[in-house]
């Protein structure tokens, strides 16, 4: 599920933020940080549908099949955060028989993908960030 930007009836670039629910009735939501450059990872809800006059509005949007179906009924094994220069950048998670999938902030704006995109991402500063420490969720 997602967070996602309307504007003039069109939905406006990548998800603003994702919930990732897992079997066990756990949840992670995938924030970009109030700065722009970090990302904000814990286990709030969504938020509801809002207005915004004439900005637009936001709206919660399944986006699972779309965007990731790999990741629909797949076994995460461990979560743990991306860091650059001590802060959080984003996550990975680790999914049993390989395969980890990747969601990064990178000048405010939230990207994913597997480890050939991590690394062939574009990164404003030209460095990527590395694994770090485990995220519990």
């Amino acid at each position: 599920m997602a967070n996602q930007h309307v504007y003039d009836g069109c939905v406006n670039g990548r998800p603003i933020r994702l919930l990732l629910n897992f079997d066990d009735g756990r949840s992670l939501r995938l924030a970009v940080a109030g700065d722009g450059f970090g990302m904000v990872a814990d286990a709030l809800p969504l938020d509801e549908p809002f207005d915004m006059d004439e900005c637009g509005s936001v709206v919660v949007v399944d986006v699972t099949q779309s965007l990731f179906p790999r990741l629909r009924g797949a076994d995460v094994i461990e979560v743990s955060s991306l860091r650059l220069e001590g802060q959080q950048v984003g996550v990975n998670l680790r999914i049993c028989g390989g395969g980890d999938t990747h969601f990064w902030v990178d000048g405010d704006e939230l990207f994913w993908g597997d480890d050939k995109a991590l690394s062939a991402h574009e990164w404003l500063d030209g460095v990527a960030p590395a694994a770090a420490e485990r995220v519990q969720v």
